[in-house]
């Protein structure tokens, strides 16, 4: 089961109880100095958890609903602070952000058969953070017209859309469908369907966790992503905790757990 949720905090017991295996949680300006805070941010803490947990997370970047019309400026903000807080939780810097267009957005150009001039202010928006080229795979989370434009426009590589303002269309690029089903009674956490294996998760699909390092250790970064048939950088995309190790020829001294193909 794939759900979401904001400031309702399931125990592990409670997630495991009704079968969840991936959760969605949230990025943004909540918690920030000079920002409201109401707890709804994904911390490290709740991550490891999480993972720890065998449930893997999928992250959206909200703080207001309709910040995407607020346009570039806006955009670079948060491209930035969601490559910040990605290294903060020490998450895949690969994975998806899927940034929130959580309202009915209008169509900015009625006449007009361009996907990006009917996102009006939005395209700005998703244009600033593409330009950001971060490390991270962009997203986008709304109706079905806001998914749909977006990808259209090629301002985002994924799709989370949301059952609300779509008059029962699925865009069918979506790789995560939001349904109107709440669970465990909360209206806070809402049930989803897949479409695809990957949805940006993290853990990425198909690899497994591996403890290495410590005092007896034998290898070095480079000797691991030979031992699991993978590159340097995408060991080090997938686990960022090893990058003070990149270049080094010595054997990993601290020991933790890592992921890799399996």
């Amino acid at each position: 089961m794939i759900v979401d949720y904001s400031t309702f905090r399931p125990s592990m017991q409670q997630l495991h109880s009704i079968g969840v295996t991936s959760a969605g949680r949230y990025l943004g300006w909540d918690s920030c100095p000079g920002y409201q805070s109401i707890g709804k941010n994904l911390t490290a803490a709740e991550a490891a958890e999480l993972r720890a947990a065998g449930i893997s997370v999928f992250l959206a970047f909200e703080y207001a609903a309709e910040a995407a019309l607020n346009g570039s400026g806006q955009g670079r903000a948060d491209g930035e602070l969601a490559t910040a807080q990605l290294a903060a939780l020490g998450a895949p810097a690969d994975m998806t952000v899927y940034f929130a267009v959580d309202f009915d957005i209008a169509d900015y150009a009625p006449a007009s058969s361009d996907p990006k001039a009917k996102l009006g202010p939005a395209a700005g928006y998703f244009e600033a953070i593409r330009a950001l080229r971060p490390a991270y795979k962009i997203g986008v989370y709304g109706g079905y017209y806001a998914v749909s434009r977006v990808l259209s426009a090629g301002l985002a590589q994924a799709g989370w859309q949301t059952i609300a303002w779509s008059g029962g269309q699925w865009d069918s690029r979506a790789v995560l469908r939001q349904l109107a089903t709440t669970v465990m009674g909360y209206a806070d956490m809402d049930l989803h369907i897949a479409t695809a294996a990957d949805f940006g998760q993290w853990p990425h699909p198909g690899t497994k966790p591996v403890v290495i390092g410590g005092p007896h250790a034998t290898s070095d970064i480079h000797e691991l992503a030979q031992q699991y048939k993978i590159t340097e950088d995408q060991l080090v995309a997938w686990n960022p905790q090893l990058r003070p190790y990149v270049g080094s020829n010595k054997p990993i001294p601290v020991k933790m757990t890592i992921y890799v193909p399996g």
